[in-house]
This record gives structure tokens, C-alpha cells and sequence, in this order.
């Protein structure tokens, strides 16, 4: 008698398997071929310097996890991308657009395309803040004190905005 699901003997395997990055984790598909060969790059270089080539992850405080190596004396140490320009390491974000940004850091990039301006450098609350915005300060049900932003007139001012 014959199995009706019986395997067949040669199956060819996919030409495009989901290879992990070895530095972040992701899909090769989810790679541009310039990010791909720079995250490698940077595993490759960092396992030269050990004996040890098996690839650990590890997580610094709260942090996301990171691919590491043992050193030479057994401690696990972290890998991390350098910038290309002052070599400092990248954060997370700058590791995900690094064929985008050339391999640099935020900083760099910035005073390469000349965004050098101080108004980059202020934070989203403070580019809200204009002339004529006002801070009212609330109480919720709790007892807890807020602040409410925007344009208020005080009705005793009959519509002139004080611009304290």
C-alpha cells in the first residue's frame, strides 16, 4: 500500500532565504545592498580582533538588544557601528539609515549638508512657543498641576493679549 503524502525526494531550496543581519537582526530583504554590506562589515571587523567568532546578543540597562563578542580574556562585549567621519558610534537610528546618512553620524551629517543653524538644535516644545502663545496653568481631578498651552485671552482684559 502507498502513502498518499509521501515527501518527494529532491526539493530545491529558495534562491532568496530570509538571512538575518548579523548585526541587527533583520531580514536581508529589509536591507538596502549598501546597509547590508556596512552592518556586515562592521560584525566582520569586530570578529577579527577576537579568537571567538560566535556571535552573542546582549542588553545594556533597558535598552534594545545588540549583537556582541567575547574578548580574548571572556567578557562579552557589545558591537556597535562607528561614524565614518569623526568615529564615534551611532545610535540605533543612525545604525537603521546609515546608507542614507553614508555612515555618519547625525552631527556630522548635519555640518556636512550644512543644517548647522540653532534652530535644528531647539526642541519641538520650544518652536511651538511664539509670540502670543500663553501657559495656563490646571489642577485635574487628582489634585495634579498641568499645563495647557495656547492662545487665551483674559476676559477682565476685554481681548487684549498680555504678552508678559
Amino acid at each position: 500500500m502507498k502513502r498518499k503524502n509521501k515527501k518527494p525526494k529532491n526539493i530545491p531550496k529558495l534562491k532568496l532565504q530570509t538571512v538575518p543581519c548579523m548585526l541587527c537582526r533583520l531580514c536581508q530583504g529589509e536591507h538596502s545592498e549598501e546597509l547590508w554590506k556596512m552592518h556586515k562589515g562592521t560584525v566582520e571587523m569586530a570578529q577579527s580582533k577576537t579568537q571567538h567568532k560566535k556571535l552573542w546578543t546582549m542588553r545594556i540597562g533597558f535598552g534594545p538588544k545588540c549583537a556582541a563578542l567575547l574578548d580574548n580574556d571572556g567578557d562579552l562585549h557589545p558591537i556597535y557601528m562607528g561614524c565614518t567621519v569623526c568615529g564615534l558610534f551611532l545610535g540605533k537610528i543612525e545604525e537603521e539609515y546609515a546608507d542614507m546618512l553614508g555612515g555618519m553620524c547625525l552631527k556630522c551629517f548635519r555640518e556636512l549638508t550644512d543644517q548647522t543653524a540653532y534652530w535644528y538644535d531647539m526642541p519641538p516644545a520650544r518652536k511651538i512657543l511664539k509670540e502670543g502663545v500663553r501657559i495656563r496653568m490646571y489642577r485635574d481631578s487628582k489634585g495634579k498641576w498641568h499645563k495647557l498651552y495656547g492662545n487665551f485671552v483674559d476676559s477682565n482684559l476685554d481681548g487684549v493679549i498680555n504678552n508678559d
